[in-house]
């Protein structure tokens, strides 16, 4: 039926389109050569850059040619997600209504189970408080709207019902949820406030990181301004403009700054290391607008008690 090429389980899965394939959109060819991953997921992987065609990446709708190659970013990516075990564990909510809720992250929670982690995420706490949850069309995600790392703290949307979960998504691809992040970075930044333009995709030497690249990229941009600087550190707020996999990490690694504490893209020295057991990175500020009743909710967040205590030391 297809013509894949044999690669490493670690590698990336390589397909190539036959004649006989041709005119079939790119959602639905990998929904049959991926046997048992739902059309939601195919579509998310699509949409995350997991599923490159000739090298770049496309929509769901792409109509297949004879010849194009589709390469799926390590075949670990496309296994089945673990399933969802409801499991009570206690929620920081900042906001709630009928239609949606804003939860406080704790770091070291995941926002929903994924390859290699399931059970006690904030999805399976959402699905024992929250069992209607459990009726969304989308199985693997219901009601999530946006992610945050599991060692990122901070503001958290998450729909109660398709309706809002549908409006909140289209506000954040219209990039009119305006998400603010504080972040200690190494190193005294010069500049009073500026912005980091640089396309994000897979890191094509480590597929599990991203990385400022050409290939398989999508546009990012995130906007800074500097809160306060120490003798060797620079306390930031940031917005994203964009929101692309470890977009902030990568860009201020890129630019020379990397996020304090951040075990992927943080400095490779270990000389005068903070203590501090996770990157320095905060879901500060959110605000949006109702999707329902229209309103402007704002929301805020302080710093958690470990960030707060690391801006304490005199080694800043």
């Amino acid at each position: 039926m297809y013509n894949p090429e044999s690669l490493p389980s670690e590698q990336a899965q390589v397909y190539v389109v036959l004649e006989e394939q041709a005119g079939q959109r790119l959602d639905h060819f990998l929904v049959a050569v991926l046997n048992g991953l739902s059309r939601t997921a195919i579509q998310r992987m699509i949409s995350d850059g997991q599923a490159l065609v000739n090298g770049r990446t496309s929509k769901a709708g792409y109509l297949l040619r004879s010849g194009d190659t589709i390469e799926i970013s390590a075949r670990q990516s496309v296994q089945h997600s673990p399933a969802i075990q409801p499991q009570s564990s206690p929620l920081a909510i900042v906001y709630e209504d009928q239609d949606l809720l804003v939860v406080n992250k704790p770091a070291g929670m995941v926002v929903h189970p994924a390859r290699g982690h399931s059970g006690d995420t904030l999805l399976d706490t959402l699905l024992a408080r929250y069992p209607e949850m459990g009726q969304f069309e989308d199985e693997e995600r219901p009601g999530i709207v946006h992610r945050l790392d599991k060692d990122t703290s901070g503001l958290l949307i998450v729909a109660k019902n398709a309706r809002a979960q549908a409006a909140l998504v289209e506000q954040m691809k219209q990039h009119a949820i305006v998400k603010r992040y504080l972040a200690l970075v190494e190193g005294v930044v010069s500049l009073d406030a500026g912005s980091i333009d640089a396309p994000i995709g897979r890191d094509p030497r480590y597929r599990q990181q991203m990385a400022i690249t050409t290939a398989g990229s999508r546009e990012a941009r995130t906007h800074f301004r500097v809160v306060q600087r120490f003798s060797r550190h620079t306390l930031l707020l940031l917005q994203l403009e964009t929101g692309r996999t470890h977009q902030i990490r990568v860009h201020l690694q890129a630019i020379g700054y990397p996020v304090v504490g951040d075990p992927v893209y943080g400095p490779t020295s270990k000389h005068d290391v903070l203590p501090l057991s996770r990157q320095f990175l905060h879901a500060y500020q959110l605000v949006f607008t109702h999707p329902i009743t229209g309103q402007r909710i704002e929301l805020e967040a302080p710093l958690p008690k470990d960030l707060e205590q690391i801006l304490q030391k005199s080694s800043l």
